[in-house]
């Protein structure tokens, strides 16, 4: 149960550092972009709306995963929670959609750069109420990875008979005190045969086909952007102007891409490798929920640093706070001073007042 508080209170302050961020980076985008940026700022406020959901998501339904044999859980505490089973399992496949549907965001986000850089009139697509489409593409994603998390890797007899006792001993908690997605590669049968339980195996390839496609739109389309970029001479200060905000835009948007890639991906690829292959990682995969904990937190500094604008202004705010309160201790120790001062004088002129009389 220890192991457990520590995943649940990083995603509960992960939470209260996501969601202010997050709103206030979307208050930077509304307010200070950059005119050159275009309808570029759409897409950024979409990441940051969908990290604020996620991190709204991951505090309400506030899983914890383990790893046992040939499957890992992802679990959630029913005597935590005031929600009915049937809504945390809901929530817990929705939790897994919003995974899968991270990197197709950053996927657009490429695609959109590199039309940028290289002046297609596929720009256009995303200047008009087709920008929806390109919009949908993610939520389509997050469906599917839901769907194939809810019925291939849902609760099942042969599931709870394999981890239970595990289940009791690690976390003293039953099966009826927990609801859980689990994908159960290897079933365990009469006299101890393994069969391979295929819904599993189809669901989660399905799953890594989409994450897959997903990482190569990132990798083909930032590369060729990268080209273009590398190869543009500006003539005019004002090209000069623009070809730096693009590679402010780029950069601010490859460190964005690679956070979800460390924090989520990485270790939760791990999870199923070594499920995959029967490894007992135990405790360790509580590593997993902590990092995908910190992806929303983690996520909007990229922008607000690095962008131009947005840095101004933060700078700008970080400076008012001291120097209006050094105005205040200034103005403070003045009227201290003058107080003595006047005091001072009064005593002067009371003293001239009792040597004359």
């Amino acid at each position: 149960m220890f192991w457990e508080e520590i995943q649940n209170t990083v995603q509960f302050y992960s939470a209260i550092l996501a969601i202010p961020l997050n709103l206030f980076l979307i208050i930077l985008i509304l307010n200070y972009s950059p005119k050159e940026i275009g309808a570029y700022k759409y897409l950024m406020i979409y990441i940051s709306v969908f990290e604020t959901i996620y991190a709204v998501i991951d505090v309400i339904v506030s899983p914890f995963a383990h790893s046992y044999g040939s499957t890992f859980l992802v679990m959630v505490n029913l005597k935590k929670t005031n929600l009915s089973r049937f809504v945390i399992s809901i929530l817990l496949s929705a939790y897994c959609g919003f995974y899968g549907s991270s990197m197709a965001i950053f996927g657009i986000h490429f695609i959109y750069r590199y039309l940028v850089a290289k002046g297609s009139d596929l720009l256009k697509s995303f200047q008009s109420w087709r920008i929806i489409l390109w919009l949908l593409i993610p939520v389509v994603i997050g469906f599917t990875w839901s769907a194939l998390t809810y019925w291939p890797c849902a609760p099942r007899d042969a599931t709870d008979i394999y981890v239970m006792d595990n289940i009791l001993l690690t976390f003293q908690l039953k099966m009826s005190d927990i609801q859980y997605i689990s994908p159960y590669f290897y079933e365990l049968g009469q006299n101890d045969t393994l069969t391979v339980y295929w819904p599993s195996f189809i669901g989660i390839g399905v799953n890594f086909c989409i994450i897959n496609l997903s990482v190569f739109t990132i990798v083909f389309f930032g590369y060729r952007c990268y080209k273009v970029l590398s190869s543009i001479v500006p003539q005019t200060s004002t090209s000069q102007r623009n070809r730096r905000l693009q590679n402010q835009l780029y950069i601010a948007l490859v460190i964005q891409t690679l956070i979800p890639m460390i924090v989520m991906h990485i270790p939760v690829s791990a999870l199923y490798f070594c499920s995959f292959f029967s490894v007992k990682l135990g405790s360790l995969s509580g590593i997993a929920p902590l990092t995908i904990a910190l992806y929303p937190i983690l996520d909007p500094l990229p922008t607000m640093f690095i962008i131009g604008q947005f840095r101004s202004v933060l700078y700008k705010g970080l400076c008012w706070v001291p120097t209006n309160l050094c105005c205040k201790k200034q103005d403070h120790s003045e009227g201290i001073e003058m107080s003595n001062r006047n005091d001072g004088a009064f005593s002067d002129v009371a003293t001239q007042n009792v040597e004359t009389i």
